[in-house]
């Protein structure tokens, strides 16, 4: 009984001991990102082949970019949620709410034309070659594509496409 049991742990031991370093191996490359100070734009570095120089200008227009980003997302926001404080006062459509969906509409354009503008910018950072594959890879991953509203419309239930805090007060059921 006893060398059974001293043959268990060893092969338990044996086990872990394999498990933690195949883990160990197979997210070495992940934990090398994480400590790079741009964990976000590493995965751009080695997908689009970029030198040093090409990926510190990258770099630097992300960096750049990001602050107005999140200036324009917190302006969103706001008025996503002064949308939803008008519609759980009104019980129709008031020239106030027709104000806010214009000003959200608005700002969200200027959001979309300023993303637009930083990945142009970002692709001619870029070789040749390699920018118009990272603006057919954009295309594809982003709003640019035009698909979203599309495949909303889309829809058989047309109640079951709408989202946002409007189409909880529109499209309740009872």
């Amino acid at each position: 009984m006893k060398r059974g049991g001293i043959i268990l742990l060893v092969g338990l031991l044996l086990s872990s001991v394999t498990f933690a370093g195949f883990y160990y191996l197979g997210t070495a490359s992940c934990r090398t990102m994480m400590k790079d100070p741009q964990p976000e734009l590493v995965w751009l570095k080695k997908e689009f082949k970029l030198s040093d120089a090409e990926f510190a200008r990258i770099t630097k227009l992300h960096e750049a970019y990001l602050p107005q980003c999140a200036e324009r997302c917190m302006r969103i926001a706001e008025q996503n949620r002064k949308l939803e404080q008008l519609l759980g006062q009104a019980s129709s459509l008031t020239p106030e709410i027709q104000g806010v969906l214009a000003e959200r509409a608005k700002t969200r354009a200027e959001c979309e034309a300023e993303m637009l503008k930083h990945f142009l910018e970002v692709s001619r950072t870029m070789p040749p070659e390699q920018g118009r594959r990272y603006l057919q890879w954009v295309e594809q991953q982003t709003f640019l594509n035009g698909q979203a509203m599309e495949q909303r419309h889309q829809a058989t239930d047309h109640s079951a496409h709408h989202s946002g805090p409007m189409a909880d007060q529109v499209h309740r059921r009872p």
